[in-house]
C-alpha cells in the first residue's frame, strides 16, 4: 500500500499509545543531550542517547549474526509492535531505540542480505511515497546494525545538519558530474562538506536509479564486501518535483577511536545520521570529549579521499 506522511504520523501516535516501554523511550529523547558546533561552515551535533550502546557496541561479525536471532524478521520481533504493508515486500515500523524524534525502520518481509544495488529503485519509491520525511540507508559495514536483513529507515526532515542546512549551505554549491540533458536532474559532487558526496536529483525513482547505477559501478568494492561501502540519504517535498539524494562513499566501517582502549577510546560508530553531522554517542564521556575537530576527524576519516573520488569521476565521464 502506499503510505503518506500523514498516514505514517498516525501509525506512529497509535503505536506509543499501546506500547508502554517504547513510548517513555521517545519521552526519554525529548530530553537527551544535543551538542551544537560548528566546524567552519558546516553546522554539526553531537547527541549523548544512553540507549543505543546495543547499537554503538554490537558485533557485526559473521559468527555473530549467526548466532543471534534477526530482530528485523517478523517472527522475532516484539508482540507488541504492529507494520503496515508497503509495496515491493516492505514492512513499515515504528523503531523501538530512536535516534530521532519520529524514527522508523522499513525492513523487508523476507531475510536477505542488506544490499542496495537492487533495492535502491525501492528506496526511491519509498521517498517519492513518504514527503517531508528523510529516508536513509546504511551500508552492511556503514552503520546497519541488522547486516544480514535488507532494511531502510526514516525519520523528520530538518534534524540531520547535512539535510538541515542542504538548501543554505550545499544546493547552490552542487557542481554537476553527469546529466543526459542540460536540465536540472542529474549526478553532481557535494561541495563544501566535511567529507566527499555525490548527489542525485531525479524526477523520478527510474530516473534515479539510472544515475545510481552508474555511480555504484564506478564505486570501488573492498576485498572482503559485498558491495561498495556507503551511507545514502534522501527526500524530497509537496512543493518539490524532485527526489534529492546524497550518496556518502565510506573507506571504513569504524574510526580507529572506537577500536582504542580506557580513555582513548570514543565510542561512535558512524552510520548515515553521524555521516550527516549528527553523531549519537551511548557514553556520556564521549559525549563530553568530542569537539570540532575529533568530529571533523572522524567524518573524514570514515568517508572516502579526494583520490578515490578522482577515480570515481573519471570512470564515470568514461
Amino acid at each position: 500500500m502506499s503510505l503518506s506522511y500523514d498516514s505514517a504520523i498516525s501509525f506512529f501516535n497509535a503505536e506509543l499509545s499501546r506500547w508502554t516501554e517504547v513510548c517513555q523511550r521517545y519521552e526519554a529523547l525529548k530530553g537527551v543531550n544535543i551538542r551544537s558546533m560548528k566546524i567552519g561552515d558546516v553546522r554539526v551535533g553531537v547527541q549523548w542517547n544512553p540507549a543505543r550502546i546495543q547499537s554503538t557496541g554490537a558485533k557485526l561479525d559473521a559468527a555473530t549474526l549467526k548466532k543471534r536471532p534477526c530482530f528485523l524478521c517478523g517472527q522475532n520481533r516484539p508482540s507488541q509492535q504492529s507494520f503496515i504493508p508497503l509495496e515491493g515486500g516492505y514492512e513499515f515500523l515504528v523503531n523501538p531505540f530512536p535516534i530521532l524524534p519520529r524514527h522508523f525502520t522499513i525492513p523487508h518481509s523476507q531475510h536477505r542480505p542488506q544490499l542496495i544495488k537492487d533495492t535502491y529503485v525501492d528506496m526511491m519509491r519509498i521517498v517519492g511515497q513518504m514527503k517531508n520525511m528523510l529516508v536513509f540507508y546504511n551500508g552492511p559495514k556503514s552503520g546497519a546494525s541488522a547486516p544480514d536483513h535488507l532494511h531502510f529507515q526514516a525519520g523528520p526532515l530538518g534534524i540531520v545538519p547535512l539535510q538541515r542546512d542542504w538548501n543554505e549551505l550545499y544546493s547552490p554549491r552542487l557542481s554537476r558530474i553527469f546529466s543526459d540533458s542540460n536540465d536540472i536532474p542529474g549526478m553532481y559532487a557535494l561541495k563544501g562538506y566535511l567529507c566527499p558526496g555525490y548527489v542525485i536529483i531525479s524526477r523520478s525513482a527510474e530516473e534515479g536509479n539510472a544515475l545510481f547505477q552508474k555511480l555504484y559501478s564506478a564505486m570501488p568494492v573492498q576485498e572482503t564486501d559485498t558491495e561498495p561501502q556507503m551511507n545514502i540519504l534522501s527526500w524530497t517535498t509537496d512543493n518539490s518535483d524532485y527526489i534529492t539524494t546524497v550518496v556518502l562513499p565510506r573507506s571504513k566501517h569504524r574510526p580507529e577511536c572506537y577500536f582504542r582502549e580506557g580513555d582513548e577510546q570514543i565510542m561512535v560508530s558512524p552510520g548515515a545520521i553521524d555521516m550527516g553531522g549528527l553523531l549519537i554517542t551511548p557514553r556520556e564521556q564521549d559525549f563530553r570529549r568530542l569537539n570540532p575537530e575529533l568530529i571533523d576527524g572522524i567524518i573524514k576519516e570514515c568517508g572516502c579521499s579526494e583520490d578515490v573520488v578522482m577515480q570515481i569521476n573519471e570512470k564515470i565521464k568514461a
